[in-house]
């Protein structure tokens, strides 16, 4: 089961590792993304960063979607971590289970212009453009930097992109 495929370009972090991982109480954090599972110093800072009691799986985004559609880990309850959304996107076009998508701190380190839907969300067009799909596609589609702070849902982020 996937309780939530969030969006965030630091991966795990202090706030994912408290914060979203306090409010979703998963199992485990499946981080989806090939730079990092190619990274001993960047896997060893998140296994640092993770809470006790969740373990952490940092796999490839092929890979991740063979986990999240394996039944040897059906039972499991995870907590999906992705770059990008067009790499939320990409697993979902594979993962049937996925329902949300939390938009976190994504936009951090583009060099594009982007475009604030929250304080400390930003987004590019084509970034819009993935959330589009993936609202189309039925996905519940959000921005939140926390559990506890403004969510701006699908609605508002489409309200944005409209004013530009």
């Amino acid at each position: 089961m996937i309780s939530l495929l969030r969006v965030d370009d630091r991966l795990v972090h202090g706030m994912v590792a408290v914060s979203w991982t306090s409010a979703l109480k998963p199992d485990c954090i499946l981080v989806a993304n090939d730079a990092a599972s190619k990274d001993a110093f960047m896997s060893m800072t998140m296994k640092m960063a993770k809470p006790a009691g969740v373990s952490l799986i940092i796999k490839n985004i092929e890979e991740s979607i063979g986990i999240l559609n394996s039944e040897k880990y059906k039972s499991k309850k995870f907590f999906v971590v992705t770059e990008s959304i067009e790499d939320a996107y990409k697993v979902s076009e594979q993962v049937d289970s996925i329902k949300t998508v939390n938009i976190g701190t994504a936009g951090l380190k583009k060099k594009e212009k982007l475009i604030s839907t929250l304080p400390q969300i930003k987004m590019t067009i084509e970034d819009f453009e993935y959330a589009r799909k993936l609202h189309e596609k039925g996905i519940e589609i959000f921005a939140q930097v926390t559990p506890s702070l403004e969510r701006m849902n699908y609605e508002g982020i489409l309200k944005v992109f409209h004013t530009i």
